[in-house]
């Protein structure tokens, strides 16, 4: 070959690999702006809405995997489903089944140290209950509990323990609410001491640093105490902090927290909040339909909400709030 015809043919193979590089360029920037699977997905702030077939609760933010999980209550279903990025909520976990006779109640939806997820069953005075969901085998009930407690609130503390909120209905006499440490032993047994007594009805429940943070749904009242304190000495509800206070018909129920200690909660009134670690409260959204369970995605600021069906005839729905 002579010297033009190679330079001809460099030229040529310099201006191919020129081309490939570009498109594969904008291959990966179409990718990315797609919202894809790898490492640099997009992620959705918001504000957003996405339907679901499912009767909502507890929610929970996995910020090692990038997942949401969600409980689902309908009769058939009884499980906790996971979201796929998109618009999909498929079963992850089938919960232990439930007798003919009882009304499917699950609550609050978290996960431990050691990756077991943990969902509170209500019970309503009867059947009261701890799900374990293990990283590997069956889920199961966990063993040892006092079923006519009504558990709602479960959240795990940093040395590894699981604080969890009940109260009992019908005649107890007085407020029955009780904020619980919650310790599970092998092969499922639990054991449950009190911490805070006196409450009304504690829907959420949070932990941040030695901050124990309690939605009393009852009174309206966001509560703060020395989780050291409570375990050196059992508390009332009257020796919190009060953090915020609601109307009762604000119905504030299931709660989470991002790592400065800002609270983020809605309720029956269809209104989602934020309360700084001041006592700030931020109106996030209004005029929805009742809100449940919320998780936080700290890593992209964004907050989702789990929200009921505003009718029979209508789906409920999962909407992320972008949180700036």
């Amino acid at each position: 070959m002579n010297m033009t015809a190679r330079q001809d043919t460099d030229s040529f193979w310099a201006r191919a690999r020129r081309g490939l590089l570009v498109a594969t360029g904008f291959a990966l920037l179409s990718l990315a702006a797609c919202g894809g699977n790898g490492d640099d997905e997009v992620a959705d702030r918001g504000p957003t809405t996405i339907e679901v077939q499912a009767k909502l609760n507890g929610l929970y933010w996995d910020a090692q995997a990038s997942r949401l999980y969600l409980t689902d209550d309908e009769a058939n279903v009884n499980a906790i489903r996971i979201w796929d990025g998109d618009d999909k909520f498929s079963v992850a976990h089938q919960l232990p089944a439930m007798e003919a006779n009882q009304r499917h109640s699950l609550g609050q939806l978290t996960r431990a140290a050691d990756g077991t997820l943990y969902v509170t069953r209500f019970g309503f005075g009867s059947y009261g209950t701890v799900v374990a969901v293990p990283k590997s085998g069956q889920p199961y009930n966990l063993t040892g509990l006092a079923g006519d407690r009504r558990r709602i609130a479960i959240t795990p503390t940093a040395d590894g323990k699981l604080i969890d909120g009940w109260f009992r209905g019908g005649g107890a006499p007085g407020p029955s609410g009780v904020i619980s440490e919650l310790t599970v032993a092998a092969g499922g047994q639990a054991s449950e001491q009190d911490l805070i007594t006196g409450l009304s009805k504690p829907a959420g429940v949070a932990v941040v640093g030695d901050q124990l943070f309690v939605s009393d749904q009852g009174t309206g009242k966001v509560l703060a105490y020395s989780l050291a304190a409570v375990r050196a000495q059992p508390a009332k509800a009257e020796d919190g902090r009060v953090v915020a206070e609601f109307i009762s018909a604000d119905s504030i129920d299931l709660m989470t927290a991002g790592p400065d200690g800002t609270l983020f909660f809605g309720g029956g009134a269809g209104t989602l909040y934020a309360v700084a670690p001041d006592g700030k409260v931020r109106t996030l959204a209004s005029g929805w339909p009742g809100i449940r369970g919320v998780a936080y995605d700290a890593q992209n600021k964004r907050l989702f909400a789990a929200v009921t069906a505003p009718n029979a005839a209508s789906p409920a729905t999962i909407r992320i709030v972008p949180i700036d």
